[in-house]
């Protein structure tokens, strides 16, 4: 076949499931992306595995057949964390997949923390205890769905959906630091863990990096026959996928993703020796990267969960990031500076004065002085929201050392309020032009399994958007 080598990205995320193709120059060439099907219940949700499937298979057919003429080389896929698929012998799934937000094993996560002590996981496995962790999940899973104490294979979901396109059944890093069960000094899966998530020993799978090969496509379903013969990989943790995928690769960078929830990712290259609780105090985990050799320092915030809400009260909405209150927030002139507004609550009018056009808007005109007022809450909010980050970022210095650059992402880093302040209390902030960092993370990983790259730090970098 003649035409471009092309590599697939495929991202299965909480809201959407997308696929990519991606030349090996890093050029984005064709997106797809559908629903992320879940079944809502009081406790949050599950999905149905084979779905989950069928989802990618959609999305990926999409991409496939709008791909231009050229050879897959190979396919990468990165997902959410802490979402375990259990199997049989014949790898039929075993029960649910159980989303990451669930509550249901809320009793078997305050056992976990008693039984194995909570300090004791942190310095283990860097994680800390306020979130439910896959080993809770799987025991909740033992205690409630038949026939998952017997289960043979443990997948996180991009490790299943590789599977099922004919890979081997093995763990990635990154995503096996998310289960609570990964012992961060050896590198290996943590003995006690295991045991006492009441899953067999047996059932998970050996340990591979990110950018490996897990094997070649076979069997696809009608309309990927072009893939046939890619080699697969597992791209790991979305929000680090993400990272590499937008250039956010050496350990003096942190990628900042403004999303629904924001995250501080930072690659540090990885000590065996290091205290691996020492973040939890500062919001920050520790875990395995995508990047081989390295460990990741990540922080998480609500930020459009928190921001969304703020805006409905105020009447207004997001739009790609943009509010119609960001143009009235930028023209205030607050009186007092950035740090005395980060304590979150909303300022009061007359600490602010509403400047349009060089003029002083008329106190007699309520409409406008409720815009004003709405323009000041919403900035004292994204102020709040620019502070908690900056926590954050203090954090992964304290641990890492001092970081040059900020790489920032997502949908609410276009928003021109959240960038000015941050502008204000960040190191140096670029903004890499990339469509769908996880796919284009995810296809880079598969060139490096196809040794198209011999290294994370080889990967082409993005253009950079010009902020004037």
């Amino acid at each position: 076949m003649t035409g471009q080598p092309l590599l697939l990205g495929i991202d299965v995320g909480t809201t959407l499931t997308k696929a990519g193709v991606v030349g090996i120059d890093g050029r984005e060439i064709v997106q797809s992306a559908v629903p992320t099907i879940w079944r809502r219940v009081p406790s949050g949700g599950h999905a149905d595995p084979d779905a989950l499937f069928a989802s990618v298979v959609e999305a990926a057919r999409d991409v496939v057949e709008k791909a231009p003429v050229g050879e897959f080389l190979a396919v990468g896929v990165t997902s959410m964390a802490e979402t375990a698929i259990l199997m049989d012998a014949s790898s039929r799934s075993i029960g649910p997949a159980v989303a990451w937000f669930d509550t249901r094993a809320s009793s078997e996560l305050a056992a976990m923390r008693r039984d194995l002590d909570a300090v004791t996981i942190g310095r283990t496995t860097g994680l800390g205890t306020s979130q439910i962790p896959t080993v809770a999940m799987l025991r909740w899973l033992a205690e409630h769905v038949d026939g998952a104490k017997g289960a043979e294979g443990i997948a996180c979901v991009a490790e299943w959906i590789v599977h099922r396109l004919g890979g081997d059944l093995a763990a990635e890093g990154s995503l096996a630091s998310r289960t609570g069960a990964l012992d961060l000094s050896t590198g290996e899966w943590w003995p006690t863990a295991l045991s006492w998530s009441k899953i067999s020993p047996a059932a998970f799978p050996e340990l591979r990096s990110a950018g490996s090969v897990w094997g070649k496509v076979a069997g696809v379903p009608p309309g990927l026959g072009r893939l046939e013969g890619a080699l697969l990989t597992v791209g790991g943790h979305d929000h680090l996928c993400a990272a590499v995928g937008i250039g956010a690769r050496e350990s003096n960078q942190v990628m900042d993703s403004c999303g629904t929830a924001e995250a501080i990712v930072r690659a540090v290259p990885a000590d065996s020796s290091r205290d691996f609780g020492a973040g939890l105090p500062l919001g920050i985990e520790i875990g395995q990267h995508v990047r081989r050799g390295h460990h990741v320092l990540i922080g998480g915030l609500a930020l459009g969960l928190r921001l969304g809400p703020v805006l409905d009260s105020l009447g207004s909405s997001s739009n790609h990031g943009c509010t119609d209150l960001d143009e009235l927030a930028l023209a205030l002139v607050d009186v007092e500076s950035l740090a005395a507004i980060e304590t979150g609550s909303p300022q009061s009018l007359r600490e602010w004065s509403p400047v349009v056009d060089g003029h002083e808007r008329s106190r007699d005109n309520q409409r406008t002085v409720d815009r004003s007022e709405a323009a000041a809450t919403w900035r004292s909010a994204v102020a709040t929201a620019v502070a908690g980050a900056r926590r954050l970022l203090d954090g992964v210095e304290a641990l890492g050392g001092p970081v040059d650059e900020v790489l920032t992402s997502g949908g609410w880093s276009r928003n021109p309020l959240l960038r000015r302040l941050k502008a204000e209390a960040f190191p140096p902030m670029t903004y890499p032009v990339v469509a769908e960092a996880g796919i284009r993370g995810a296809a880079l990983l598969a060139g490096l399994a196809a040794e198209v790259f011999g290294d994370v730090t080889d990967f082409p970098s993005p253009e950079l958007e010009v902020v004037r």
